[in-house]
């Protein structure tokens, strides 16, 4: 038995990517997934695999934009044992165009997914972490959230916004549920080899610029880093030394940040 055997895990965003990889790997250790998103096909195709490594799964499929969706799957994950040990907030979408091109529904429509709705299943979900952490002594959120929730890049103003505000949501949080034994460790990959660039919203057509020096983590790299971050207790995962970089950056030298970010605009052009 592990760390992770027998918790109920439940992903949201989990037909492709880092949820992909994240649900697979909890049922590896012996969790009991549970998994939503948009995609039926994709999402069947995942469950496929969590049961291939001899995992227990459930399925239910749900736009985490539509309360009663959010509702349904929250009551699909308690439903096995009346608790939740680990919710991982994974959906997202993202969006690549200039500040001055935003379309301001797009940008409403892109914190309901990316903000929105992480914080809205929390809140759903509380009663069932509150019952994992009375029992085991602690449960976790884990918000995934992105190197431009401290550092907004070129063309990712609208996307950076929305990251911005779940770390805000998500510090707020975790002060308040401490006592409660939930965590909330905030996740914040760099660029990682997944479908999310080409299914991100533009405004030209065009794909982000990538970052200089940034090396692309594989989806199942991420994933393991993030399942020891939630057994260690972290508060905060920074998946690779580009993002631990420019988080120090930000915060310790935003002269030299500035700089490097206005570099990025020109080339972006």
């Amino acid at each position: 038995m592990t760390e992770t055997s027998r918790q109920v895990v439940l992903i949201t965003g989990a037909s492709s990517g880092i949820g992909r990889a994240l649900a697979v790997g909890w049922a590896r250790r012996g969790a009991i997934t549970v998994l939503t998103g948009r995609h039926v096909e994709a999402l069947d195709a995942v469950v496929g695999e969590v049961r291939g490594v001899g995992g227990e799964v459930l399925c239910e499929a749900g736009d985490m934009t539509c309360e009663a969706d959010r509702v349904r799957i929250v009551a699909r994950a308690l439903a096995p044992t009346g608790r939740l040990d680990v919710l991982v907030n994974n959906a997202g979408r993202g969006y690549y165009g200039s500040a001055r091109t935003i379309v301001p529904a797009d940008l409403e429509g892109l914190f309901a997914l990316n903000t929105v709705a992480p914080l809205r299943l929390t809140q759903l979900a509380l009663e069932g972490l509150g019952h994992a952490a009375v029992a085991s002594g602690h449960a976790t959120v884990v918000m995934i959230s992105s190197v431009t929730g401290v550092v907004a890049a070129p063309r990712l103003g609208a996307y950076a916004a929305s990251k911005f505000a779940l770390e805000a949501l998500s510090a707020a949080l975790r002060a308040e549920i401490a006592a409660s034994g939930i965590r909330v460790l905030v996740v914040r990959p760099g660029p990682v080899d997944t479908p999310f660039r080409a299914r991100a919203t533009t405004t030209d057509g065009q794909p982000g610029v990538r970052p200089p020096g940034a090396r692309v983590q594989s989806a199942d790299e991420v994933a393991e880093l993030v399942i020891r971050a939630v057994v260690r207790g972290d508060a905060v995962l920074e998946t690779s030394a580009f993002v631990k970089a420019a988080s120090f950056a930000s915060r310790l030298m935003p002269s030299a940040l500035r700089w490097v970010t206005r570099r990025m605009a020109g080339r972006s052009k």
